[in-house]
């Protein structure tokens, strides 16, 4: 016989009040008991494996608990914080133990969450500080697992699903999803090694383009006095694949409205959608609002995340890589809850520009306060020329206009005015953090 699920239930309960995601979850819920609501044996024998369904208050939780033999050394990569404890399994004693530390269960936990249509000879984990594990099967499968569970369809595996149906392929591509009655468990999508995160090729750019600050005094001068056309022609320049990227930001777009539906946007929605940390819009903002046209574009499912760790440039193009929908997760640039965002397709772009921004301010960090002021015109540059290659490629996409206001002075001074909200957010998260 397995270990009994009251005896694991009583192991779980002190091994989650030592996860900092658990902690984190459960807050605001006091000293609430942690109760079992339902196990799983998922493989019997040792290694043996069990799911767990925990709840604490309003929130459920997922545990995947593994054991084996006393003698278990070099099995959980050294991972000695993912010991439970000991235990009867019939008249052998066992060690219990988190399962996600246990490469072969790990693989077992592939073959059960897609009822058997994956296997793999290899698994790495992929370190994590939210509330999902992740890991990497023959470096070719990604599993999120999620350990904090929301009821009803995860935000992003509905979105990855809805864009696959209706033929949108700049996506790490979804394989499945397991599920247990309400609970999405875990997706599994395509994984691709060869791919490289947008940030790293931002980064890229900024430390060739910001290398003219070492130059001698006369070359200073020049790149200060142009400092766009230094952008332009440093080695790195990124223009071209924010033009590309933006194309398929576009394309994104379109296939959202087609997978989720449009709306129109109203300007009662537009004022909400414009307010700061503190609830409430700027002046400009409100003025903005105030006199704005009939027309304020429509209102999509978003991304709702969009930044530069959120794609890649694989060899066949840009891809989404991801839709954050952590529920312990509030984005430090926005300030704001991420699941099931729905609002004007420029909040995307607001977020792709200001994350630009940011990025060409962290990389001035670096620098000595002599070459302050010749780095932050080259920074200020280089955010201008890529915001205004992402925006082009954006609206050459004669489909996507649909879903944008048709006066373009209006459509501009909106974008401006969500990236103001998106500084502003900020600025509020750095002063009280």
């Amino acid at each position: 016989m397995p270990p009994s699920s009251e005896v694991l239930a009583r192991m779980a309960a002190g091994y989650l009040e030592r996860q900092a995601w658990f902690r984190s979850a459960v807050a605001s819920e006091g000293r609430a008991p942690v109760e079992l609501v339902r196990s799983e044996l998922l493989a019997d024998g040792s290694p043996g494996l069990s799911r767990l369904l925990l709840r604490r208050g309003p929130r459920h939780f997922q545990l995947l608990l593994g054991w084996r033999g006393t003698d278990i050394g070099g099995v959980l990569r050294n991972e000695e914080g993912a010991l439970l404890g000991a235990a009867a399994n019939g008249d052998e004693e066992v060690v219990v133990y988190d399962a996600l530390a246990d490469d072969a269960l790990c693989r077992v936990i592939l073959e059960v969450a897609t009822a058997g249509s994956e296997t793999a000879e290899r698994v790495r984990p992929v370190a994590s500080l939210v509330s999902h594990a992740s890991l990497v099967f023959d470096e070719r499968l990604f599993m999120k697992l999620y350990r904090v569970l929301e009821a009803g369809s995860r935000p992003e595996v509905e979105v990855l699903f809805g864009l696959q149906a209706v033929g949108f392929d700049a996506l790490l591509t979804p394989a499945t999803r397991w599920r247990d009655g309400s609970f999405d468990l875990a997706l599994v999508r395509r994984f691709l090694p060869s791919a490289l995160e947008g940030r790293l090729l931002a980064l890229t750019s900024l430390r060739d383009l910001l290398g003219h600050v070492t130059q001698s005094d006369d070359a200073g001068l020049a790149v200060a006095s142009d400092p766009d056309a230094a952008a332009a022609a440093a080695g790195g320049d990124l223009a071209g694949e924010m033009s590309r990227l933006g194309e398929t930001t576009a394309r994104m777009h379109v296939a959202l409205a087609l997978a989720f539906g449009d709306e129109p946007l109203y300007s009662g929605e537009l004022l909400a959608r414009l307010a700061g940390a503190d609830g409430s819009p700027s002046a400009a903002a409100a003025a903005l609002v105030r006199d704005a046209p009939e027309d304020c574009g429509r209102s999509i499912r978003l991304h709702g995340d969009y930044h530069l760790r959120r794609v890649m440039r694989a060899e066949s193009g840009w891809i989404i890589a991801g839709f954050a929908d952590d529920p312990l997760y509030q984005a430090s640039d926005v300030g704001a809850s991420l699941p099931g965002r729905v609002g004007s397709p420029l909040e995307d772009l607001a977020d792709m520009s200001f994350v630009l921004g940011r990025l060409a301010r962290e990389a001035l960090a670096s620098r000595t306060a002599e070459e302050s002021e010749l780095g932050s015109r080259l920074a200020l540059g280089w955010w201008r020329r890529n915001r205004q290659a992402f925006l082009r490629g954006y609206l050459a996409n004669a489909e996507v206009r649909r879903l944008l206001p048709g006066d373009e002075a209006f459509r501009d001074a909106m974008l401006a005015a969500f990236e103001e909200v998106r500084e502003r957010r900020y600025e509020a998260t750095s002063a009280e953090g």
